[in-house]
């Protein structure tokens, strides 16, 4: 702790001695600053550049467009992007009429990052990188050239144009290899080669690549990096239909956000993540609740691409929640953004459907849904496109030997054609999977016509494990059943019960034998009863039923008649016998209590003594 805190006081003394001979300012000088800034964190680094007074400076305007260059880099670090595309412009105003020098060409390509950090859309992002290839070409630096084709190749993000990265790429290698450049430079390849893959369709591939860039940049233990490429890994892995791979992913980018220091929104995405992880695999109250974690963290992220996306999967979850309002809501939200990514059109249109939906207009949301299909059979088509592809495999030969000439080690590669051949035989079986998933989308569309919003309501009603009432519904109807009785003076009695021992049924047979219980015994509770009866299920194993026009007697014995017919039961579940029994608590309305959650209040008092007194037993409200 001492030695870092004498670093840190060292760099400051340093900042002090050129402030002091800034009226003689020399590059050497300069260089100091730059190694001061470095020393301490992106803040620190901030106020120690406000310290030493740059307009006040007699720095040539090379000079200053470098001072503004570090500006830009730590407000970039500190995630405030206006301040620091604002410190490029300046740095590039100063320079762009003089002689082409490396500072034109760097802050060309970082004011591109910190555009991409802010919109994500390659319209936004491009321009600087397409003008700093060509400030590049002219120049005569290697390592610049190499960073200017390795970034210009993520523009190429359009499947028919995928082969004009990757040819970007190759020239980028070449350089790389002649020059013997650091493994940054290795590690950008790898992402824009996984980033390409990914557009052409080749997620498998693209995986790999991002595995090598995030294996390399762990090799010099760069966190901030390294997550990123867990991110692009968990894309391809979800593409993939890889779960495995992508939980391990999630789990790798927890890991990273509790191993950085400072302020950063690593812990932001990894719930974010792990939401749309849930969300894919129809998990959707964990999808719920990592969404929901990650909006509470949008303060720590000023990635407004990020954040409008994550109240689009928020508003996907509730809607596979039945929770239609609430994904209306979160929709509404998304679409507020107005600087929102164009090209990601699909995205639109599905928060358009679902508002459409909530409008009560089915006719328009169902044709949001049909553009959103064509959309995504557009894009596989172009996909699936030869140049595309013979670029991708040529460039993966490439790549291979690229790597192996890097590590010293020119192995032989002639399984590459196989491997290509193998490659374009799957191509051909995606080509008709393609087909048949078309018409397997186009038909389920078909049969949404058919729904009316009966059929949505009574899905919004009912519990999707057992097929009973849901516990909202249950609540809902049966405190309609209790007004009713009251006002036409007729009995009404409820029946709250669950299974005995549940617990030990899970820890001794598993969740899916358990579930297998909670059916069984709600299917046996729905043969038992009038059709007219209200039963729903209010929690994990826990039932309440409502019975109009009943009085606490015969109350009484339907429960005692439901306790035989289940405890009395054996059940065969797959190769598993399970037998168990339940207990049951019995309340009718009476002048003390006018409510349903009043008689459950008394049906659950009556349950409690029937657990305690031994179980497998029905008693009555006292």
């Amino acid at each position: 702790m001492f030695f870092l805190r004498m670093k840190k006081w060292l760099a400051w003394l340093g900042c002090v001695l050129f402030v002091f001979s800034a009226n003689g300012f020399a590059s050497g000088t300069l260089t100091e600053l730059e190694r001061s800034v470095k020393a301490v964190s992106p803040a620190d680094g901030i106020v120690l550049l406000d310290e030493f007074a740059l307009k006040n400076s007699n720095l040539e305007a090379e000079q200053q467009a470098k001072v503004y260059y570090l500006y830009g880099q730590l407000y970039e670090k500190t995630r405030q992007l206006d301040l620091s595309i604002d410190s490029y412009d300046k740095g590039i105003e100063l320079v762009r009429f003089l002689p082409i020098t490396d500072v034109l060409i760097d802050s060309h390509l970082e004011r591109s990052f910190a555009l991409y950090l802010q919109s994500n859309d390659p319209a936004a992002y491009c321009v600087d990188r397409k003008q700093a290839l060509v400030y590049a070409r002219q120049h005569h630096n290697a390592k610049l050239l190499a960073k200017s084709l390795t970034q210009n190749a993520f523009c190429f993000n359009e499947p028919t144009s995928i082969h004009k990265g990757i040819a970007l790429l190759d020239e980028a290698m070449a350089i790389v290899n002649k020059d013997n450049l650091n493994v940054n430079r290795k590690a950008m390849i790898y992402n824009a080669t996984g980033s390409l893959y990914r557009q052409a369709g080749l997620h498998r591939r693209g995986y790999d690549s991002f595995e090598k860039a995030y294996q390399t940049w762990q090799s010099v233990n760069d966190i901030e990096d390294m997550f990123n490429m867990q991110y692009n890994m968990l894309s391809e892995a979800i593409s993939l239909g890889d779960w495995d791979k992508a939980s391990q992913s999630v789990e790798a980018q927890f890991s990273l956000a509790v191993m950085s220091t400072g302020d950063n929104d690593m812990l932001f995405f990894s719930h974010l993540n792990a939401g749309r992880v849930a969300l894919r695999t129809y998990d959707y109250d964990k999808a719920v609740l990592h969404l929901e974690k990650a909006i509470s963290l949008n303060h720590t992220t000023q990635e407004k691409y990020f954040i409008s996306s994550n109240y689009l999967y928020l508003s996907l979850a509730y809607m596979r929640s039945v929770e239609a309002e609430k994904a209306a809501d979160m929709a509404r939200i998304f679409k507020q953004d107005d600087s929102f990514a164009a090209n990601q059109k699909s995205m639109l249109l599905q928060a358009d459907a679902i508002i459409a939906l909530d409008d009560h207009d089915p006719v328009n949301a169902l044709n949001k849904l049909f553009q959103v299909i064509d959309i995504e059979r557009e894009i596989n088509q172009s996909v699936i496109d030869n140049e595309v592809i013979s670029s991708s495999l040529d460039h993966h030969s490439a790549l291979a030997e690229f790597e192996n000439e890097l590590l010293g080690n020119r192995l032989a590669i002639n399984e590459l054609s196989l491997a290509s051949a193998e490659d374009k035989e799957r191509i051909n079986e995606l080509k008709l999977s393609l087909f048949f998933v078309v018409i397997t989308v186009l038909f389920c569309i078909v049969l949404f016509l058919f729904y009316s919003r009966r059929t949505f309501k009574v899905c919004a009603q009912t519990d999707f494990l057992t097929g009973l009432a849901n516990r909202g519904y249950t609540f809902k109807k049966g405190q309609k059943i209790i007004e009713k009785a009251i006002k036409k003076q007729q009995p009404v009695s409820v029946i709250m019960f669950d299974i005995d021992n549940f617990k030990s049924i899970n820890d001794r047979y598993g969740h899916h034998i358990g579930d297998l219980a909670i059916k069984a015994a709600s299917k046996r509770t729905r043969r038992w009863l009038k059709k007219h009866d209200l039963v729903g299920r209010i929690g994990g194993e826990e039932f309440l039923i409502v019975l109009e026009n009943t009085s606490k007697k015969e109350a009484y014995n339907i429960a005692d008649r439901l306790r035989h017919g289940i405890g009395t039961q054996v059940f065969q579940f797959d190769d598993v016998t399970v037998e168990f029994t339940i207990s049951l608590g019995v309340a009718a309305l009476n002048e003390h209590t006018t409510s349903l959650l009043g008689l459950m209040k008394q049906a659950d008092d009556a349950l409690y003594r029937a657990k305690f007194s031994g179980k497998n037993k029905a008693c009555l409200a006292a």
